[in-house]
């Protein structure tokens, strides 16, 4: 049976809602917005809340897994369309993440463009995990995640004593027009816990207690803002310093204990790393099944082959993968931010059309 329990699906819950964020999106935000982009971040992440507890009414209310709840409602044509969209959108953001990845750990890992080779067993995980059942996953988060947690933690009690905060001071002091800055480009690296729809019908003990994962993502959150916090108070002012990734690795090279313990620091990410590589394999896995469902399992499989490749060509031949992350900020954010927050909303709807049918059903059925 592909289950999974309620406390994997939490584990799956922190580890998705820090994936697209750890590395490169505080760097990014801050290059819009500087030191307002903190603000801009807590409103992308609050909206982030507000998608995952349509998401959480959807894992109680549904019976289904998403597929069939959705073609029961909306038929085979439409809700295969929604669906391929959504599928589109799973391969964008893998991509972005294994563009994170390269970015930020060849200067900051391997000094080199090592970095890309590392990409490729990277890339092998998530692959693995995209065809495995979706309870490998959950079993595979449950180790990860509380050494995530743990790791983060020493990493924040290493950098917070150092920061001024003062350097956060005065809050959209800039203007509303420089948050917005900070928000609207980045649709593709926010709704990814929509991916936990995945899990409808397939979480055994969720129930009511769906809305628990809330807490998860907001543990996640929070730590996230933590460093978020580190880096606006530390560049607010000199944005134009600011290197892709490189940055969230030096406020830790010079943190209190980094240098007398060499850089440990960076066992710390390659600890992340595992949390974003499951993450990696979710996004992957979504896009196979999704694909599987639009246009049959043996196509989706050649599809999956293909943006393997195509991922490949890419990070080892494209120098300047600047361009991708300006491609997805410049015209892909809005496709991506109205596709992931309208997939849960339509869920839920099919939910409870499902639900209204069986109920309707079951009336019309004589007792015997």
């Amino acid at each position: 049976m592909d289950k999974i329990r309620l406390r994997q699906l939490l584990c799956v819950t922190f580890l998705v809602a820090l994936a697209m964020k750890m590395f490169m999106l505080p760097v990014l935000v801050m290059r819009e917005s500087g030191r307002d982009g903190f603000t801009a971040m807590l409103i992308a992440l609050g909206v982030d809340l507000v998608v995952l507890a349509v998401v959480a009414a959807v894992l109680h209310v549904s019976e289904k897994d998403l597929f069939a709840t959705l073609s029961d409602a909306f038929g085979g044509i439409v809700s295969r369309v929604v669906v391929a969209l959504f599928a589109l959108v799973c391969l964008l953001k893998l991509l972005l993440v294994l563009v994170d990845v390269k970015m930020f750990f060849s200067p900051s890992v391997f000094g080199s463009e090592l970095g890309a080779f590392y990409i490729l067993p990277f890339l092998i995980a998530a692959a693995y995990l995209a065809v495995k059942p979706l309870s490998v996953t959950g079993r595979l988060a449950e180790l990860l995640a509380p050494a995530v947690v743990v790791s983060m933690v020493l990493l924040g009690a290493l950098t917070l004593p150092e920061v001024d905060f003062a350097g956060l001071m005065p809050m959209v002091g800039e203007g509303w027009g420089k948050v917005s800055a900070g928000v609207l480009p980045f649709g593709a690296w926010y709704g990814d816990l929509s991916l936990l729809l995945l899990f409808a019908g397939k979480t055994t003990g969720c129930g009511a207690r769906s809305y628990l994962a809330l807490i998860a993502a907001a543990v996640a959150m929070a730590l996230l803002m933590t460093f978020a916090t580190v880096l606006f108070a530390s560049y607010g002012d000199m944005t134009e310093v600011l290197t892709y990734g490189h940055n969230i690795s030096n406020m830790t090279q010079f943190a209190v204990g980094s240098y007398r313990f060499g850089r440990f620091d960076l066992l710390i990410f390659c600890v992340w790393q595992t949390g974003v590589a499951l993450s990696a394999g979710l996004m992957a896995g979504a896009f196979v099944r999704c694909s599987a469902f639009a246009v049959g399992r043996k196509a989706s499989y050649v599809l999956g082959a293909a943006a393997c490749a195509g991922y490949v060509v890419i990070l080892l031949l494209v120098r300047d993968l600047n361009r991708i992350v300006e491609l997805a900020m410049d015209a892909l954010s809005l496709p991506s931010a109205i596709v992931q927050c309208a997939l849960p909303p339509l869920a839920l709807i099919a939910a409870g059309v499902c639900k209204a049918k069986r109920r309707k059903h079951e009336k019309t059925v004589p007792q015997t």
